[in-house]
């Protein structure tokens, strides 16, 4: 995997980066995905349920899988594993998710109180790969107070990650506020391996993702219901003029994407069970002409024969 360049990357999102959301993504521009992050100890375990949720397809390469957890040796073994079930392109630890999930298991975010474990979390991983390159992705701090980049960056490169992805947030902040792209800046000049900038990434200009010292840029919630943004931030620090899908383009793969859903029965999505699948769905619907209306008509759509049928009458409305 070469992290070196300026690419753009699907960020994990629990619930959401799902194998049909990250071949979406790639088809619009998307440079290289992750996948949902799961737990070291359910890896191990092998269950089923778990492979499925990080089982992905070549067309989604170069793709990551993002791994969270506390205990070293436990992580290493599944990063281990990991590697040879699956061969991904790079393995990714999570230091930055401040969900309960996570960080009530001392892992995610709540490890940004000890770079010491993170350290040797990072170490651990790295050694007990042979030909997988190590990714991290952190925060700046548990809160701003406790601000730990560069200093923890360069310790985590230190210990063998090959590349960092930071979103310029404390875990206190959660998606609150503006991201530090300042401080950003600031670590991606401090390391020498490559570090990925992260948080409302959507937002940056042409000029400040032309003048970054980043060396790429992970898109996360910025990306749901609007794959077309990997194209346009492309666009946009290339100073060309960025592409709005009409109404018929967006509609045209929110079916898509709801019928790869349904064909991998993901998340439990099926064609005669498809409400767990419409948060998802209703995310390409916002702010264009008509919303409402479909809004409520998708509203009561259960199957996906009914969700296509409103969609096919939603481009009349």
């Amino acid at each position: 995997m070469d992290f070196s360049s300026k690419k753009f990357f699907l960020a994990p999102m629990s619930g959401f980066s799902n194998s049909a959301f990250r071949r979406l993504c790639v088809k619009f521009g998307a440079d290289a995905t992750v996948s949902e992050f799961v737990y070291s100890r359910a890896v191990l375990s092998g269950a089923a349920a778990v492979m499925k949720k990080i089982s992905f397809s070549q067309e989604e390469r170069p793709y990551g899988i993002q791994l969270f957890g506390s205990d070293p040796s436990e992580m290493a073994e599944a990063c281990s594993f990991l590697e040879e079930r699956f061969s991904p392109d790079f393995i990714d630890i999570n230091f930055g998710c401040p969900a309960p999930t996570a960080v009530c298991a001392g892992a995610g975010s709540a490890l940004l109180k000890s770079p010491d474990k993170m350290v040797e979390i990072v170490s651990t991983c790295s050694s007990a790969l042979k030909r997988t390159p190590l990714a991290a992705k952190m925060r700046l701090g548990w809160s701003e107070r406790s601000i730990i980049v560069p200093e923890a960056a360069l310790l985590l490169e230190a210990a063998g990650a090959r590349a960092i992805t930071l979103h310029g947030r404390t875990k206190l902040q959660g998606y609150a506020g503006e991201a530090d792209w300042e401080m950003i800046d600031l670590c991606a000049r401090s390391l020498k391996i490559p570090l990925i900038g992260n948080g409302s990434a959507e937002k940056l200009s042409g000029d400040d993702m032309r003048s970054s010292a980043c060396s790429g840029f992970m898109i996360g919630r910025g990306a749901l219901g609007n794959p077309w943004i990997f194209e346009n931030m492309k666009r946009r620090m290339e100073g060309q003029p960025e592409i709005v899908p009409s109404r018929s383009e967006r509609l045209s793969a929110v079916l898509e994407f709801a019928v790869e859903l349904c064909s991998e029965s993901i998340d439990g999505v099926s064609e005669g069970d498809f409400t767990r699948a419409l948060p998802q769905i209703l995310a390409f619907l916002k702010g264009f002409r008509g919303f409402k209306d479909l809004r409520r008509a998708l509203s009561g759509a259960k199957t996906l024969s009914k969700v296509r049928e409103v969609l096919t009458e939603g481009e009349n409305l």
